[in-house]
């Protein structure tokens, strides 16, 4: 159990993955000097594309930024609400629950992740599906051609809203990809975003109206 207070000791370690200049994307939990116990290592799926070729080609390690640290803190004060668990003005996290380690992966994918365009993985929006008018951190539902599914806002410019997915999208039907996995980031507009039950049977007939 780690209990984070004013400052959040996380650290991002970025490792050669290719020679393409892509990245892989790690957390770590710096122990401190005193102790023998070595730096805590948490691999994400998120794979990052670099923007210098050098800097793909050796490991690097990158101080958390303001909005990985709001981001997973808004999750995880979220998380806590969800099961019920009383806040408090120090957060108390266990990097062994699973519900942590999504978060982790959530908050690496926004901030590294490559952002896929929807881009023929839509249904057109329709006026009985009422817009979810969301924030980041906000968890909502895309419309996609094989059904519902949930996602995490982490970015809002204007019209464009960049989401992870929380569920897998297979999308062989579509000559845009082969699928689309858990993590990656999806590039939406604000239409598309809807209430977070759209999702949580997978699929509602066309006529389904949520109040």
């Amino acid at each position: 159990m780690i209990e984070l207070t004013a400052e959040i000791p996380f650290l991002w370690r970025l490792g050669a993955e290719s020679s393409e200049g892509y990245c892989s994307v790690s957390l770590v939990v710096p122990c401190p000097p005193e102790t023998e116990i070595s730096d805590l290592t948490i691999e994400t799926s998120v794979v990052s594309l670099s923007s210098d070729s050098t800097r793909s080609e050796k490991e690097e390690t990158l101080e958390w930024n303001q909005e990985d640290i709001s981001l997973f803190l808004k999750l995880v004060n979220q998380k806590q609400l969800s099961k019920k668990q009383p806040m408090s003005d120090t957060v108390r996290i266990d990097l062994a629950d699973p519900d942590i380690i999504d978060i982790i992966h959530i908050v690496a994918a926004a901030g590294y992740g490559v952002a896929f365009t929807s881009y023929g993985l839509l249904n057109k929006a329709e006026a009985y599906y009422p817009v979810h008018s969301c924030e980041i951190g906000a968890l909502a539902s895309l419309n996609t051609v094989i059904g519902f599914k949930p996602c995490i806002v982490v970015d809002i410019e204007d019209d464009d809203v960049v989401c992870v997915l929380l569920d897998d999208i297979d999308v062989h039907s579509t000559d845009e990809y082969d699928s689309l996995s858990r993590h990656d980031l999806l590039l939406v507009k604000r239409g598309d975003m809807l209430h977070p039950e759209f999702a949580e049977n997978k699929v509602k007939p066309d006529s389904t109206v949520l109040h």
